[in-house]
């Protein structure tokens, strides 16, 4: 595919006709691709690796994170931060970057008549950082001034812990966030390390959205990338360890000071590839019919006053998927909404309770979803380089039809083969004074259907 350029029709849009995407393959293997927006005078250029969390043995977790940081500081071409923001202001850039599980993405935008410089300045950035050690020990500070905020929050604790405990082998794989300890410890030699493995063209993206001409775009890409070299396939010599299937259900209770119960029941849902890829389309299916504040699920849960909020998530990921039902009720009601909660579970994989309407509304509110982030020129690159790490380039161009490919039969295997009867992870946060009040570790096994044979997790407590 060297060389190649190629065109994909997007998902049809209930606003009107789709944007073409055109896409090229650098001879260095960086895929390029292109949404031309003539409206108005601005791009956003993204470049995003397939890389976070999931690369991360536990001495470098969070280290993907302190990484994308770097992109912002000293490269081979300018000195220091103080003279990157220099630059960025010459040029009118907005921007910024974030780390996920599975994708780090680096985004900026400016006016079309600044383009050309955003781009080489966007190039020396990702392939040239320096990782000066002592922009590095500023940035650990920002770091993990960025944990001690997550620990400001009670939900975060919560969050952290069922998650260690769903993917219990190796839990750092799962954190973007990363510990104190593990960023403190951050070397440059770590950094290069990090950049040796993963930040090479044929594990990247580079997305461009707005008032450009494509073929302009991949000459440029082809001139100013010649100098990354492409590698081996990193997943080859580092690949991601499956998470072992989890092998008993457990309960976690977390004591924060909060006024609600919140809980979060979660499994080991399906990966976007391989054989589960169609069972993605279902899962994304049932966070969107759940979420509707007039499904039969928001009306037995909330309307009903039993919980105070409820909702069906999956995350998409290549090396499985969480999928989370979460809830919060009022201290007085945490017995009678989470066996509301399992009960309605158990009731959606029965005939009927989703009908061929739900369905068919559910995927017109995505196919107007997606509409409505290509907008804007920003919002449209985040999403392809979401699609592109977690799912492909060709499933953004098939998404709305695989969610309408969905039936009733589907849903219900879906639960049958994730979800019901199939081990899990009940994490719950509740007060002290809750906990004391009789809803402990014990009473939410029995509010859960676990025997006493099952393991348990002690108590946590928060800082």
């Amino acid at each position: 595919m060297l060389g190649l350029t190629l065109f994909l029709l997007a998902a049809n849009s209930a606003a009107g006709p789709s944007p073409e995407l055109a896409r090229h393959v650098c001879p260095n293997g960086l895929e390029v691709v292109v949404a031309e927006r003539h409206a108005r005078p601005l791009v956003t250029a993204e470049i995003a690796v397939h890389s976070g969390a999931m690369n991360e043995p536990p001495e470098y977790s969070g280290l993907s994170h302190l990484f994308e940081h770097m992109f912002f500081k000293a490269n081979r071409e300018v000195p220091d931060q103080v003279s990157y923001m220099a630059r960025r202001r010459e040029l009118g850039i907005t921007g910024d970057a974030s780390t996920d599980v599975e994708r780090v993405n680096y985004f900026q935008t400016t006016t079309r008549d600044h383009f050309e410089g955003m781009f080489t300045f966007m190039h020396a950035a990702i392939t040239g950082p320096l990782f000066d050690p002592g922009e590095l020990d500023r940035e650990r500070v920002v770091v993990t001034g960025e944990i001690d905020r997550n620990e400001s929050t009670p939900g975060y604790f919560l969050w952290r812990e069922t998650t260690r405990h769903l993917f219990a082998k190796y839990p750092t794989r799962k954190d973007p966030l990363g510990t104190r300890k593990t960023v403190l410890a951050a070397t440059p030699a770590m950094m290069r390390t990090i950049a040796r493995r993963w930040y090479v063209p044929n594990n990247a993206v580079l997305v461009v959205v707005g008032d450009v001409e494509s073929d302009e775009v991949f000459r440029m890409a082809d001139s100013v990338y010649a100098d990354w070299k492409k590698t081996a396939d990193p997943f080859l010599s580092y690949p991601v360890p499956e998470p072992p299937p989890l092998g008993r259900s457990e309960v976690v209770l977390v004591e924060q000071p909060v006024q609600t119960f919140q809980a979060q029941v979660e499994w080991q849902g399906p990966s976007t590839g391989g054989p589960t890829k169609r069972d993605s389309y279902v899962a994304d299916l049932l966070g969107r019919l759940t979420s509707d504040p007039a499904s039969r699920f928001q009306r037995e849960l909330v309307d009903s006053s039993s919980c105070v909020r409820a909702g069906f998530e999956w995350e998409p990921e290549h090396h499985v998927g969480p999928i989370v039902v979460s809830a919060e009720a009022a201290q007085a009601k945490v017995d009678v909404c989470i066996r509301a909660l399992l009960a309605e579970l158990r009731a959606m994989a029965e005939p009927g309770f989703f009908t061929e309407e739900d369905r068919r509304d559910a995927a017109d509110r995505a196919e107007s979803d997606l509409a409505r982030l290509r907008e804007r020129t920003s919002e449209y690159a985040h999403m392809l380089t979401y699609f592109w790490a977690t799912r492909s380039l060709e499933d953004y161009g098939a998404y709305v039809a695989g969610l309408r490919a969905v039936g009733a039969d589907d849903v219900a295997r879906f639960l049958s083969a994730y979800v019901l009867g199939k081990p899990f992870v009940f994490g719950a946060m509740a007060s002290p004074n809750l906990v004391a009040a009789g809803v402990d570790r014990k009473h939410l096994e029995n509010l859960a259907g676990l025997d006493g044979a099952v393991r348990t997790s002690a108590d946590r407590g928060g800082r």
